[in-house]
């Protein structure tokens, strides 16, 4: 289940599909814990202590234990028996992140796809994600925007029927969504205003869709799992993935 994504770029190819741009896709499950078997084990950040960026508004008050801080999003573990596994502040103010962290990648990579992954005991809009990913080729002396990213449509509304989110970003074309990659910086945004429904974190316009969702601005910020850069696979395990495809669509056939 980790490498679905990379899964469902190898199955384009071979059906001929391709449109090539950067493309999410978005699951839900009934549980916190339910989406922890596609959490990327041993990705590209696993185990590393990202740095907060300036901006950082910090952690929520209730979040006592310092594992369910930065270790949290790099465990590779999904929710811990507190339930506040990497809860972040609420009210960031409209517009600004609640959360600014870094991580590098060791040297140049090449990155497959990206990972969010949220969720709340609670089954409340906490599940919900909004994030702005940023990267640098040249060890942080620069960076550009990948793009912004909600999991769920404004207005989508949890009432209880969900506990976990995953948002995977990919290029829809390609098994490289990003080329010599040595940093990815992580804006995470409030997305809920107490009542369940994902809302953009402006009042307004919103600079990154140019559109106005009609909301006032989420307060209420997310408890984030685990965040995942997942490497390009070297060709020899893309060939065993590319040739197991094709024989489960010959049994299918």
């Amino acid at each position: 289940m980790r490498k679905l994504a990379l899964v469902s770029m190898v199955l384009m190819f071979a059906t001929g599909v391709a449109s090539g741009a950067v493309t999410t896709s978005t699951q839900h499950g009934p549980e916190s814990t339910s989406l922890n078997g596609q959490i990327a084990v041993g990705d590209l950040i696993s185990g590393q202590i990202g740095v907060e960026q300036a901006g950082d508004t910090g952690w929520h008050p209730a979040v006592s234990d310092p594992l369910d801080k930065l270790p949290a999003f790099t465990d590779d573990a999904g929710i811990r028996a507190t339930g506040l596994t990497g809860l972040m502040n609420d009210f960031p103010g409209a517009g600004n992140p609640a959360k600014l962290v870094r991580y590098s990648l060791s040297g140049a990579k090449d990155v497959a796809s990206i990972q969010i992954l949220t969720g709340n005991n609670g089954k409340d809009g906490r599940v919900f994600s909004t994030t702005v990913v940023h990267y640098s080729t040249d060890n942080a002396g620069s960076f550009n925007m990948l793009g912004y990213f909600q999991s769920d449509p404004s207005g989508t509304i949890n009432s209880g029927q969900w506990g976990s989110t995953l948002l995977q970003i990919y290029d829809d074309a390609s098994l490289t969504l990003l080329a010599g990659v040595t940093h990815v910086q992580f804006d995470l945004y409030a997305v809920d205003n107490t009542g369940g429904q994902n809302r953009d974190p402006f009042d307004g316009l919103n600079p990154f869709t140019g559109a106005d969702d009609g909301l006032s601005a989420a307060f209420v910020s997310p408890l984030v799992l685990e965040l995942d850069v997942i490497e390009v696979p070297e060709p020899a395990s893309l060939l065993l993935l590319a040739a197991g495809l094709f024989v489960c669509r010959r049994r299918v056939a």
